[in-house]
């Protein structure tokens, strides 16, 4: 992609997982529900069902969604409702990008995922921006990341050969 000198391009792209939130909900149901069942006051043996129940709904619902955005900084993804935690690349740093086609049961399931094709985050199965970074690689399911790495790879100069 041929970016005019003079011009900032940036390419922004977002996705949800239903089902995922779902869970969160369920789960934050039972933390909250649980204090709401007994007494009304917790006792210590419901805070061990309360807290497992909150920590799992709160690390569901981050992995949830995520937003990514390519820009003059280089990328940015950031997970959850709220935009937290954020990940980043310096467009600098971007050995290459490149859009793939994968499945939950290429990477090993829903959410967050660490296997051999690196770390992904699968909220959908289909496209998914790759980015090669420091030697590893992180993908991103998301529409249009063939434009994304497109964008990508002309900030980041394409330094090394991609595969």
């Amino acid at each position: 992609m041929e970016i005019p000198e003079g011009e900032r391009r940036v390419w922004l792209s977002r996705t949800a997982n239903p089902w995922l939130r779902l869970v969160a909900a369920a789960t934050g149901a039972v933390a909250v529900a649980a204090p709401l069942v007994g007494t009304g006051a917790p006792t210590a043996s419901m805070w061990l069902l309360i807290v497992p129940f909150a920590v799992a709904s709160a690390a569901v619902l981050v992995c949830s969604s995520v937003r990514v955005r390519v820009g003059g900084r280089g990328v940015d993804v950031a997970f959850g409702p709220l935009g937290w935690p954020v990940r980043r690349w310096d467009a600098a740093d971007v050995e290459w990008a490149r859009a793939e086609r994968r499945t939950p049961a290429q990477v090993g399931g829903w959410g967050y995922r660490l296997s051999g094709l690196g770390t992904t985050v699968m909220l959908r199965a289909g496209e998914c921006l790759v980015i090669r970074a420091g030697g590893k690689e992180f993908a991103v399911s998301v529409d249009d990341a063939e434009r994304g790495a497109a964008l990508l790879n002309s900030l980041a100069g394409a330094r090394a050969e991609r595969p």
